[in-house]
């Protein structure tokens, strides 16, 4: 990205293909982290010779995890303003709380970099296309999502509204890791080897299941 110019795209079915392809491979387990929890099933979406998706994060939209770390009324107020495409206002108030909330700040700058965005407005506009809901019903390989409790970016909750999206998936199975096990934070960083082990588990399962 620094080198070439190259940003983000939501259409991440585009590059999975091309390392498909190159590969020759066929019958794959995508592992997608982090933002990886949308890049995967989107891509399994349009490329079925992916047959088991592993999202580890739970990530419907990514507009809505942002915002979903402020306030009740500051997610209604904001939305608002998206349909109003008040731009001087969004850009006004991120502006401020960018100056007051180094987490803001950090993820205004990398965002609007990663994202190729101008502005604030611009950034968040950008991410309504990392939304899994317009090609949720494409997805019908086996699923599994991993999501962290005390995850300080993802609010684990949002895992209701990603399972409804999901109709059509061969199967489903959420895992939900806790400070019990040391793996509650964002991506489970603290005991990465008990979600490996619990995908490789799965991996398995869904294998032994085929091959009756």
């Amino acid at each position: 990205m620094r080198t070439q110019g190259m940003h983000f795209t939501h259409e991440w079915e585009k590059p999975v293909k091309a390392v498909l392809d190159n590969l020759g491979l066929d019958d794959v387990t995508i592992v997608g982290i982090s933002l990886g929890g949308y890049l995967a099933p989107r891509a399994a979406a349009f490329d079925k010779r992916i047959s088991r998706v592993v999202a580890w994060s739970v990530f419907p939209c990514f507009q809505d995890i942002i915002v979903g770390t402020q306030k009740l009324a500051m997610q209604k107020a904001f939305h608002i303003m998206m349909k109003l495409h008040a731009r001087p206002i969004i850009d006004l108030v991120f502006g401020k709380k960018a100056k007051k909330e180094p987490m803001i700040d950090w993820g205004l700058k990398h965002g609007c970099y990663a994202y190729e965005a101008k502005d604030a407005y611009d950034y968040a506009r950008k991410l309504k296309l990392y939304d899994l809901e317009p090609v949720a019903e494409k997805i019908t390989q086996d699923m599994l999502i991993i999501g962290a409790d005390q995850d300080h970016f993802i609010d684990y909750r949002l895992i209701g509204r990603e399972i409804n999206m999901l109709k059509n998936v061969k199967s489903l199975t959420f895992r939900l890791f806790t400070d019990k096990e040391d793996a509650q934070n964002h991506c489970n960083v603290g005991n990465g080897k008990i979600v490996l082990d619990t995908i490789c588990d799965w991996i398995i399962q869904i294998n032994r299941r085929d091959d009756k």
